[in-house]
């Protein structure tokens, strides 16, 4: 039986994009891409870090740092190691910290990269939000307006469970509509509202020109009423 050709372009992309390699495996001249993200989880009072590493740019595949290679978060190691998305190496802390990543190749070359609170706009929730399942509703947040490269991302939580998300990324805005399709599955009462704050910027030190990025996210939560 022949599979169709968006079956197996779909196939491929999904294969590939699971491949992994280690590195101390790669020429002594391949450049290494970093990949770091910190969320500040205000809900939690956590900071959670993460980082992976690709060969030679973004579309590479993802490396398993062995044979000396090595990354360290605040000068401490790893806390979880998998597979399963984006993020290979990862890090938690309680409290609101500043990140320094140190990524160290196997040939001894080292890059120092880091995150901070001062890196993006922090974001709050008001108390007096109200979405109707029927209307929707225009959810606001406390905080400087989107500016240019930055993206809000919004869902709600309730009895256990979330609602999808609603994205926004227009600079100048304040205020993010969520949709009554978004909303006509809850209660009417009250529901937990979540907002991400993210911001990607460039590396502060890159390995020649593989090029990464810096991923910074601030979370908040509040109650919200729901009609």
């Amino acid at each position: 039986m022949r599979l169709p050709l968006i079956l197996i372009l779909a196939l491929s992309v999904l294969l590939t994009a699971c491949r992994k390699e280690e590195s101390d495996n790669l020429p002594t001249d391949t450049s290494i891409y970093q990949d770091y993200k910190v969320i500040f989880d205000k809900p939690e009072n956590r900071t959670r870090a993460f980082a992976t590493f690709r060969k030679s740019n973004s579309w590479g595949t993802r490396l398993q740092l062995t044979g000396g290679a090595s990354i360290t978060f605040n000068g401490n190691v790893h806390s979880t190691y998998t597979e399963l998305d984006n993020y290979f190496y990862r890090w938690s802390t309680t409290g609101l910290v500043d990140v320094e990543f140190r990524f160290t190749r196997s040939d001894g070359a080292w890059f120092v990269n880091s995150i901070s609170r001062n890196d993006t706009n922090d974001v709050a929730v008001p108390a007096n939000i109200v979405l109707s399942r029927t209307n929707g509703g225009l959810a606001t947040w406390i905080g400087q307006p989107l500016v240019q490269g930055e993206c809000m991302e919004v869902w709600l939580r309730q009895n256990g469970s979330n609602s999808s998300k609603t994205t926004l990324d227009v600079a100048g805005t304040s205020a993010i509509f969520i949709p009554a399709t978004v909303l006509s599955g809850l209660d009417i009462g009250t529901a937990d509202i979540y907002f991400n704050r993210s911001l990607t910027v460039a590396l502060n030190e890159g390995d020649h020109n593989a090029g990464g990025r810096r991923i910074i996210e601030v979370e908040a939560r509040g109650t919200v009423t729901i009609e």
